[in-house]
């Protein structure tokens, strides 16, 4: 059964957008503390900054939805592994937001819409933004637009903060002669920022609320 959750994943990153739900070079780190008791407001505490409730269970309910499609039964396994990931990915996110803005990496109102209007699913026939079908995608996913933007915001300062991490990494001449530049290139991005992440995330305090 968890093969049909991976084969949807991808289904479900582009219409939920979630930076950090698939694919990442972030690495992974586990949610045990879940089963404290349940926040009504919050789904967890991230260095005393709240993760609304209201956003883990606008994902929740529409990667349910996304796979309810499917022929396969949703057991409690997937279950439970979404929920893990759509925490671990909203831990993540704010986690690196709140580096970021250590960092002073910021993202301004004209980036983000500009970032938003370059969505297909908000274009019309004419490849121009659509205010209508933007609003329509947001009411079908039970989100509103305040708290989309937020967390779209989140993953475009964590893109730059990646890539500025990424832009610090080096491959020697003799690297290049016995590997792909790119390849190697990757792989050191990954291990420094693993690093970094691991690193801040020792240093954090998150707490995770039942769900």
């Amino acid at each position: 059964m968890m093969d049909c959750f991976r084969k949807h994943k991808v289904k479900i990153i582009l219409i939920i957008l979630i930076g950090f739900f698939g694919g990442t070079f972030i690495a992974g780190f586990g949610v045990s503390t879940l089963g404290k008791t349940n926040s009504f407001d919050a789904v967890a505490v991230v260095n005393g900054k709240k993760i609304p409730y209201r956003f883990f269970h606008s994902l929740y309910n529409n990667t349910i939805n996304s796979l309810s499609h499917s022929e396969n039964e949703i057991t409690t396994d997937i279950t439970t592994a979404i929920k893990n990931d759509i925490v671990r990915a909203l831990i993540q996110d704010e986690l690196i937001y709140q580096q970021a803005k250590d960092y002073g990496i910021t993202v301004s109102d004209t980036e983000l819409a500009y970032d938003i209007q370059g969505y297909s699913y908000f274009l019309n026939g004419q490849g121009i933004f659509d205010s209508r079908k933007y609003y329509q995608f947001l009411n079908n996913l039970m989100i509103s637009p305040k708290d989309f933007e937020t967390l779209r915001r989140k993953q475009i300062v964590a893109n730059k903060l990646k890539v500025l991490i990424a832009s610090t990494v080096k491959v020697s001449k003799t690297e290049k002669i016995n590997h792909k530049e790119s390849q190697l290139l990757q792989e050191k991005a990954n291990e420094i920022v693993n690093s970094w992440f691991n690193d801040i995330r020792g240093k954090s305090t998150v707490e995770v609320f039942a769900i």
